[in-house]
């Protein structure tokens, strides 16, 4: 699997908490861009767990409720149950469905610069 690249072309990540940070904020701006669809009318499969984890699959049903509790902070994710990588979050919320969890240290400090 390649390393997730910076915002500079050619830049990668080698410290593990940041590709962790940069993995989740990915897939919470591909979840942005579906609350956007939504919002126009427009189908969606659900919302993908932002988890740090590239390969991971799984879809998160969020209410508009709660998709605006999970992004009123940037460094803020919905994550499947048990999706945490706990030396860099912690769990803020749990939900049946999913949890929401909170980046801390660098981590945090790193997704508040790419939100």
């Amino acid at each position: 699997m390649d390393e997730p690249q910076g915002s500079e072309p050619g830049e990668s990540f080698g410290d593990r908490e940041k590709r962790i940070a940069y993995n989740e904020a990915w897939f919470r701006a591909l979840n942005e861009r579906k609350a956007e669809w939504m919002r126009n009318g427009l189908p969606t499969a659900g919302f993908r767990c932002e988890c740090g984890n590239t390969s991971c699959s799984v879809r998160l049903g969020l209410s508009k409720k709660e998709w605006t509790e999970a992004r009123s902070e940037p460094n803020r994710f919905a994550v499947a149950p048990g999706h945490v990588v706990y030396d860099v979050e912690v769990v803020v919320k749990e939900y049946s469905d999913f949890w929401l969890i909170e980046k801390r240290g660098e981590a945090e400090e790193f997704v508040k610069e790419l939100a």
